[in-house]
């Protein structure tokens, strides 16, 4: 998504990108994200198993349909206000706007994600905070984006 902040990764050559890409196929990346939502979940910390699809009224934007191919979604509430919280998502799977199509169907989208009718916001309040991979080098690695202040701040 490109309105979410925080760790890419890219690959130098062909032989670390297929490395990568393998990685990411066979769920062996574990990534972290932060995200304000509109109101609170409960319970705090659950796991969102809900399959997605492309929806076909606008092929840019998916929706939660049984027909759709799984996706799975670990959250814990990290910090609250009456009416926003932050989060932090585990995706276990990586399926294009995962989070944010799990979020809007639960009823509390992401601040900022007008596309699945998130509170306006300066920007979408999302980022990949951090990215656990082994690299072309057999080494485990975690790269780490600190949390924007615009994210920090949103909650005071």
């Amino acid at each position: 998504d490109r309105a979410t902040s925080g760790v890419i990764i890219c690959a130098k050559t062909p032989a670390a990108l297929k490395w990568l890409q393998k990685q990411f196929a066979q769920r062996k990346v574990k990534k972290t994200y932060v995200a304000i939502i509109e109101g609170q979940l409960e319970p705090a910390t659950a796991v969102i198993d809900m399959p997605i699809a492309r929806n076909p009224r606008n092929p840019k934007t998916f929706r939660v349909a049984t027909s759709g191919k799984p996706a799975k979604t670990l959250y814990r509430t990290d910090k609250t206000t009456p009416s926003h919280s932050m989060l932090i998502l585990e995706p276990e799977t990586g399926r294009t706007h995962q989070l944010r199509v799990h979020l809007a169907q639960l009823g509390h989208p992401i601040v900022g994600d007008e596309l699945y009718d998130g509170a306006p916001a300066k920007r979408m309040m999302l980022h990949a905070n951090k990215l656990e991979i082994t690299l072309p080098n057999r080494q485990r690695h975690t790269f780490v984006a600190e949390i924007p202040q615009t994210l920090q701040n949103s909650l005071v």
